[in-house]
């Protein structure tokens, strides 16, 4: 009888014997029950004839996956987590938002007050004083109290031009509110990639020093055994410092950017952050579809029409204004002493016509229409604006995608120039002073290469927010977890490998998921074959 573990997952903890012990002997129960399941060779090679009963045949255990969670995975997507739920927090809560969330409130107040307009009004009032009555010629004190309710019943149109301007100035509020959220948004994944920006930086540049250290220190050997001189040692050490005080730098632009993050997201970040990708889905597929998509999702263009449409109410109020209103008057006073008046109540319609100075209506109707005017010519301003913004962002992005690629082959030729001057100072063909030329252009193409990255990055969220589809009008539930889906299993960054765009790279599985080992009863062919093992119990392997 034979013994053998078959496992393919990786890495695998060593199996106690006790533990082995124990699995065999759970394994060994239904050994019974499969020696009348399990056909032997003899009955396989030889199948019954037909009206035979015949034992029905158990599947064969496949070995299956059990995806396990590392603690790296469920530090990762925690941070993911806290960082969306920052993120949902700040679009709803952040100062800025608030505030032209009161705004828009207070607008929305005008609106009820302009439509109130159509309504009754009531005014209470009292008089007191003394008067002179002409049959006795002498004075006496009165005090009259007055009520009354007043309804417009025809205005020349003021009061719908009135309303109508109030709708548009809550309706450009709400396109302010919009166009807040966006910013901020976008602001605030900047701020990430800003982060993420200098903590790579930070890293090749320690990693740059560590690497100096180390040719520093074979160097200091060679010349204390007296092979070299100290001239490519000192280079070497002003090489490190200069490394050292690069990275002391990135450290404190890090910090910077550590602040503005916290300005956003309202927490301190821990070690690991989700790095955020853009779908593909959301990018334009041309120049054309982004200057569309730009100009029909354009918060600002959306302000600005809603802000003619006010003008053009105001000039029709200002106009109407020149028109006689008509109202429904119902009026009682109240006089104790019957001074002045005569109890009772007064019903009529009253006809005013106010016309000013002659001056005073047709100004303000010539300054509603410079007011028009003057909100027509600025959208036509912001309409400019919106193209240049949208082909700017698709230039940059195409640009940047070239700069990228570009940068990533120059980071990987100077990585095997490196490389190979190191190789040759190994053997004795090369001097110090090569490779430390080397190291130097490998670590200037490795920070230009994480610049380069993580402008393409900020280029690409710029072009989704040019076009709309960072932050949709109406925002669909967990839209912003689609730019974090793949952070929890994205690879590190890593100089000269970054991957091309839309591409989709493998992740480690040690990385991901932990496969355990289990145990699958198979026939041993050999054992089976033999006379003296004509039991299928005997045959199996492990």
């Amino acid at each position: 009888m034979q013994h053998a573990l078959l496992h393919r997952s990786l890495p695998l903890r060593p199996l106690r014997p006790l533990a082995l012990a124990t699995s065999l002997l759970l394994c060994a129960v239904p050994l019974a029950a499969q020696e009348q399941a399990e056909p032997t060779a003899a009955e396989a090679a030889n199948p019954a004839e037909p009206g035979t009963a015949q034992t029905p045949q158990t599947p064969q255990l496949p070995l299956a996956l059990a995806a396990q969670l590392s603690p790296s995975s469920l530090a990762g997507d925690s941070a993911r987590k806290q960082l969306l739920t920052a993120l949902y927090t700040m679009l709803s809560e952040h100062p800025d938002v608030r505030k032209s969330r009161a705004a828009l409130e207070s607008a929305g107040h005008d609106v009820h007050t302009a439509q109130g307009e159509r309504w009754p009004k009531f005014k209470v009032g009292t008089s007191q004083g003394n008067a002179s009555i002409a049959q006795s010629q002498k004075r006496e004190s009165y005090t009259a109290i007055n009520a009354e309710v007043r309804m417009a019943l025809f205005d020349g149109g003021a009061i719908d031009a009135g309303i109508r301007s109030a709708e548009s100035t809550e309706a450009a509020q709400g396109s302010v509110l919009y166009t807040t959220r966006q910013n901020l948004l976008l602001d605030a994944l900047t701020a990430l990639l800003e982060l993420h920006r200098f903590d790579t930086k930070a890293r090749i540049a320690a990693e740059s020093a560590d690497t100096i250290g180390q040719l520093t220190r074979v160097e200091e050997r060679r010349a204390e055994l007296g092979a070299v001189g100290r001239n490519d040692l000192r280079q070497a050490a002003s090489r490190r410092a200069s490394a050292l005080a690069q990275q002391h730098a990135l450290q404190a632009q890090r910090s910077d950017a550590m602040a503005r993050f916290v300005r956003f997201y309202n927490y301190a970040p821990g070690t690991a952050l989700p790095d955020p990708q853009v779908p593909t889905h959301w990018l334009p597929a041309s120049e054309n579809a982004a200057q569309q998509a730009s100009e029909q999702q354009s918060a600002e263009l959306q302000e600005i029409a809603h802000t003619i449409a006010k003008a053009e109410a105001e000039v029709e109020r200002a106009k109407a204004q020149r028109f006689p209103t008509l109202s429904a008057v119902v009026a009682h006073t109240r006089d104790p002493k019957g001074v002045l008046y005569t109890d009772g109540t007064r019903y009529g319609l009253e006809l005013n016509w106010n016309f000013g100075n002659g001056f005073e209506m047709r100004d303000r109707i010539l300054k509603a229409l410079n007011e028009l005017q003057a909100q027509q010519a600025q959208q036509e301003a912001v309409r400019r604006q919106v193209h240049e913004a949208a082909s700017s962002s698709w230039g940059r992005w195409q640009a940047g995608r070239e700069r990228e690629a570009q940068l990533s082959d120059a980071v990987r030729e100077a990585r095997g120039a490196f490389e190979g001057y190191r190789r040759l100072l190994q053997v004795g063909r090369g001097s110090l002073s090569q490779v430390l030329d080397a190291q130097l252009d490998m670590q200037r193409l490795m920070l230009d290469e994480a610049d380069a990255l993580y402008d393409q990055r900020i280029n690409t969220l710029r072009l989704v927010r040019t076009t709309g589809q960072l932050l949709p009008a109406s925002l669909p539930a967990q839209w912003l977890d689609q730019l974090f889906a793949n952070a929890a299993t994205s690879a590190q960054y890593q100089p000269g490998r970054t991957p091309a765009a839309g591409s989709t790279e493998p992740t480690p599985l040690t990385a991901v998921q932990q496969l355990p080992l289990r145990l699958d009863p198979r026939l041993d062919p050999l054992l089976l074959a033999l006379p003296a093992y004509q039991s299928t119990s005997q045959a199996v392997r492990w």
